[in-house]
């Protein structure tokens, strides 16, 4: 008899191993190196406004909201499912010709917020299309930009309250992209005697100053110029010398001139980047790294925090 209890223990103990391997199995798969028709939800800010009783405000409805082109950051929970553990990987999106592939109606609308009396109508250039929107248990009106197969250009919204009437619209919406997986360069330290010497914003905030970071980086929606100096102290001629950030968020990019220098023994090489913050970051904390690095690896990097007021 214990000796059958003791089998049934080992087939049981099997089993369970067994399924442990291809749950790992799943949490390690591969992520797909090309993805078809990539969702992406965003959400444009309008300007605060507040109307007396009475009072109409018009607001236009953007035509043109989608980045043609966009590095995206897709893994755990971003469209590749739920695996334990598992990183994000950057993938770089080219707009889809065909946005009704991961997109409808339910995902491009307006939302306006208040606990007074209004109403949002919506209009194209036919005219007026709709006025009566669900209401949700925050006193916000969802408003549909597609209804009854018209598309709204613009909204207004209309005090019928006693009261002012203070809100800030959102507009809801989804772009699907083509993604392909970045390749990026090896992680390897190539040659730790090429290192990054200075990053500086152009008449502003010193970042990093003699390899050493001061200070992190702060930057308000806009372009803003900053420098980046990497200094060759090695003794042998480097003939791709780069620099790049690692972990912006979306809507943050950087050009970087000129995209490659040689740089001779002892010698340091200046590189301008242009920030582009776009008004729809939002504001907070963002971890990213400064990277020097060739085709064939890394030199060097220094992470900092990146700030949107």
């Amino acid at each position: 008899m214990r000796k059958k209890i003791s089998l049934f223990i080992l087939l049981i103990m099997a089993i369970s191993l067994s399924m442990a391997i291809g749950i790992t199995g799943q949490e390690n798969a591969e992520v797909p190196f090309v993805i078809p028709c990539y969702p992406s939800d965003y959400v444009y800010n309008y300007p605060t406004s507040t109307i007396a009783p009475g009072q109409t405000i018009s607001f236009d409805i953007p035509s043109n909201l989608c980045f043609p082109v966009k590095t995206i950051q897709i893994g755990e929970g971003l469209g590749l499912g739920k695996v334990k553990n598992s990183p994000t990987y950057g993938y770089v999106c080219s707009l889809s010709s065909d946005q009704g592939c991961c997109a409808d109606v339910n995902n491009f609308y307006v939302v306006v917020c208040d606990n007074n009396n209004f109403d949002v109508i919506t209009y194209d250039a036919q005219g007026r299309i709709h006025a009566t929107w669900p209401r949700n248990n925050q006193s916000c009106l969802i408003v549909f930009v597609n209804y009854n197969g018209r598309k709204a250009t613009r909204f207004e919204v209309y005090n019928r309250g006693g009261t002012l009437t203070t809100f800030t619209p959102t507009l809801n919406y989804r772009c699907c992209y083509d993604c392909r997986k970045k390749v990026e360069p090896p992680a390897t330290i190539l040659y730790p005697k090429v290192d990054i010497e200075n990053f500086a914003v152009a008449g502003g905030t010193t970042v990093i100053k003699d390899g050493k970071l001061l200070a992190n980086l702060s930057l308000s929606p806009g372009i803003q110029q900053t420098f980046i100096q990497i200094e060759n102290r090695g003794m042998f001629t480097q003939n791709d010398t780069r620099a790049r950030f690692d972990g912006l968020p979306e809507g943050v990019t950087v050009s970087i001139t000129p995209e490659s220098q040689k740089l001779k023994a002892k010698k340091i090489g200046t590189y301008s980047a242009t920030f582009t913050v776009e008004p729809n970051v939002p504001s907070g904390k963002y971890q990213i790294t400064l990277v020097a690095y060739s085709e064939k690896g890394v030199f060097d990097k220094i992470a900092f925090e990146f700030i949107v007021p």
